[in-house]
């Protein structure tokens, strides 16, 4: 009792916090209110940091250039350590609030993780590479990402987005290069930077609803509106923060107020929390590229490529400039080597070519009358108008032809 700093507790891990007005007043509240614990703890035979690699700190939060020096700060007699940064419930505080060490320390182990599933890539499925990925690398980007998210902030927004990128490559094969957006359709995978957009839209409308603790529901007004309320202007419209700085305007509050007002007024007004959730994910949910089931780590690596518009055909190499490439001419010497020059027209693969249509024909003799685009596209992708059983069988003719051709055989640079 008698405590009059702001003190927080979540199982064994206690936080005692001061808005710092008057350094000296702060520190002689802070070091009373210390004490005060120690007293207590003493009196009900508690002991607090027991083990010395656990003794208290000291972090003071400040956005400003010059930092003022804080006076000393004791607890049980001995000086709490003033430390640059602290973990508090896994999230990684530091001085300026940038958040820099803490997605630092979360890429590092996600790394380390994509660096198992490229190793797992040539004996798993796609489908268990993919379930790896989103148990256990996604989940470290995804904490407190409602925090320390900055929309504003290009280089922190690219480091995390290259995370997931590396472990896409990792999961199809990909070659290093190929178009990001792409990639994250072949896998049906949204950008990190929409994911969070949604997540910090779902939590703000649980903050609307009264979802969330009291003291997060106090930060937000209603829009108050003066004569006839109109359909557009209704109870959910939240009031605008005025903000005199980027880091300000683009924190949590602020950003979301604004884009929660950007909603259509049926999602704001939505009944519950999951239809308001299912909503919001159709503005940035991604349509996955199918494989069918394929087991075929080899195949489907090359397949993908071929999807991806970067392989080790000419045309491919040619566009993204690789030293051993001069041309984009097929070695036939007929035509530019592109994908539908490979498929359907260099006499170099002649005699896999005739295998391949005729299996096709007697899938279904209406193939034979489709042009060269729907064609190629038809054996990269399948047809939505086929069943699994049928896109399965063609799409493992393809990866036949691919095979049989031994255009890949050979490593993409030589």
């Amino acid at each position: 009792g008698g405590i009059k700093s702001i003190c927080k507790i979540f199982a064994d891990d206690t936080s005692v916090f001061s808005e710092v007005l008057d350094e000296s007043r702060s520190c002689h509240d802070l070091n009373v209110d210390l004490e005060r614990i120690n007293q207590w703890a003493y009196q009900w035979k508690m002991q607090f940091n027991p083990d010395p690699s656990k003794q208290a700190n000291e972090v003071c939060f400040s956005r400003k250039s010059n930092s003022t020096a804080h006076p000393p700060i004791y607890f049980n007699k001995n000086p709490v350590q003033l430390c640059s940064s602290q973990k508090h419930l896994g999230l990684i505080l530091d001085t300026k609030l940038n958040f820099h060490e803490h997605i630092q320390s979360k890429i590092n182990k996600c790394n380390k993780i994509i660096g198992v599933i490229k190793r797992l890539s040539s004996i798993l499925p796609r489908k268990s590479l993919l379930t790896i990925y989103k148990s256990f690398v996604r989940p470290h980007l995804d904490y407190g990402d409602i925090v320390y998210d900055n929309p504003n902030n290009e280089a922190l927004n690219n480091s995390l987005e290259k995370v997931q990128y590396n472990a896409s490559l990792a999961i199809t094969g990909a070659i290093k290069g190929t178009s990001r957006e792409r990639l994250y359709q072949e896998l049906g995978l949204e950008s990190l930077r929409d994911r969070r957009w949604f997540r910090k839209m779902a939590f703000f409308y649980k903050i609307v609803n009264g979802l969330t603790p009291s003291y997060l529901q106090c930060y937000i007004k209603p829009v108050l509106y003066e004569g006839r309320q109109t359909r557009s202007s209704n109870k959910h419209s939240i009031k605008p923060f005025l903000a005199r700085t980027d880091s300000f305007k683009h924190s949590f509050f602020p950003y979301c107020v604004n884009e929660w007002n950007k909603l259509d007024y049926d999602i704001r007004n939505s009944v519950s929390f999951f239809t308001f959730r299912r909503s919001i994910q159709n503005f940035i949910k991604v349509k996955e590229n199918s494989i069918f089931s394929i087991y075929d780590p080899t195949g489907i690596k090359l397949l993908t490529r071929l999807r991806l518009n970067f392989s080790r055909l000419n045309e491919h190499k040619f566009r993204h400039n690789f030293r051993d490439t001069v041309n984009a001419m097929c070695s036939c010497g007929k035509d530019i080597e592109t994908t539908n020059h490979y498929f359907l027209h260099c006499p170099l693969f002649n005699n896999q070519r005739s295998k391949l249509l005729k299996n096709l024909h007697n899938i279904d003799n209406k193939i034979a009358s489709l042009n060269d685009e729907n064609l190629v596209k038809l054996l990269l992708y399948g047809c939505d108008t086929y069943d699994l059983k049928t896109n399965k069988t063609i799409i493992n003719l393809t990866i036949n032809y691919l095979k049989l051709s031994s255009r890949f055989d050979k490593p993409l640079i030589g």
